[in-house]
């Protein structure tokens, strides 16, 4: 890698931990905790790539040692201990998926399209049967029950039915679920645009829209208004990604993932004023390459 390019690797990092490292400072993590974290990441990522180079019989710590860095000592105990997330990532989507059936499937909706008021136990039409068709582990069904209604996803009524209130399980209070749904989309985000970087013949589609003069008067109502659109096109994404037609519901097939994240980012007048600075210093460009090619939508794969 050329010296610029490393220096450009440098810069993005540097941008990429400012809110990340706010975010440990108020968890109460300092430097030493986040290093710690870091060397278990450098090793599960050198380990991934040795598998895809073919090591079958585990992972190699002198190679391991080498590309990262690290001491064989470090890498042998890193692995030893196991350096995998302590929060699964299959419970938080076991709920999901529950959540999203009973949006889209009508076996669990009324008359007129929308989630039906369902009894918890029941054979065919009921919470219990929800949960077994899109889970595929029915005896969880008071632990799943128990997770929505502490999202607020859904509500019991009266007469003791559960009612869907949201059509997203997504938590962002400051507790585990809200972290761990921090962690996973700011991952989803990161490897869409290093797999653009790897691969830009075959890239994922991925589209930002900024407008860093903005008379703050009107940020309030542009807020609104992305907001509604935004609602509007994921419920429309959701209908379509989880039509019961194309979701396998059994355990015993293999399954692919595909999704899309909606989010809107402001900055304070004091980044942006920086922003503009740095883009006052670069030097001009000529008028067709200003803003270079854009990304067009890609059928889904």
């Amino acid at each position: 890698m050329s010296e610029p390019l490393k220096s450009a690797v440098r810069s993005a990092v540097l941008r990429l931990l400012d809110p990340l490292v706010k975010w440990l400072l108020e968890a109460g993590m300092g430097v030493g905790d986040f290093v710690a974290l870091v060397k278990i990441a450098y090793v599960r990522a050198a380990t991934e790539q040795g598998r895809a180079a073919g090591e079958f019989k585990g992972p190699n710590v002198s190679r391991i040692s080498v590309v990262t860095g690290l001491t064989r000592l470090e890498v042998a105990n890193i692995l030893a201990a196991g350096a995998r997330d302590p929060i699964p990532r299959g419970w938080r989507q076991r709920a999901e998926r529950v959540l999203s059936g009973w949006w889209n499937d009508s076996a669990f909706q009324d008359e007129d399209g929308r989630p039906a008021r369902l009894p918890i136990r029941g054979s065919k039409r009921s919470f219990a049967a929800l949960v077994e068709r899109y889970s595929g582990e029915g005896w969880r069904v008071a632990t799943i029950l128990e997770e929505l209604l502490r999202v607020n996803a859904v509500r019991r009524l009266a007469d003791g039915r559960v009612e869907a209130l949201s059509r997203s399980y997504a938590t962002v209070r400051w507790d585990p679920d809200g972290i761990t749904e921090f962690g996973e989309q700011l991952s989803e985000h990161c490897a869409t645009l290093v797999h653009n970087l790897k691969f830009p013949a075959r890239a994922r589609f991925v589209r930002r829209v900024l407008n860093a003069r903005l008379d703050p008067r009107y940020v309030p109502m542009l807020v609104r208004d992305l907001e509604q659109q935004a609602e509007a096109f994921a419920d429309s994404t959701d209908d379509a990604l989880n039509d019961p037609k194309q979701t396998i519901t059994g355990r015993n097939r293999e399954t692919a993932s595909l999704g899309i994240a909606l989010y809107v980012f402001e900055t304070d007048s004091a980044e942006s004023r920086d922003q503009l600075d740095e883009t006052a210093k670069e030097p001009p460009r000529s008028r067709g390459g200003a803003r270079g090619p854009r990304n067009k939508t890609r059928p889904a794969r």
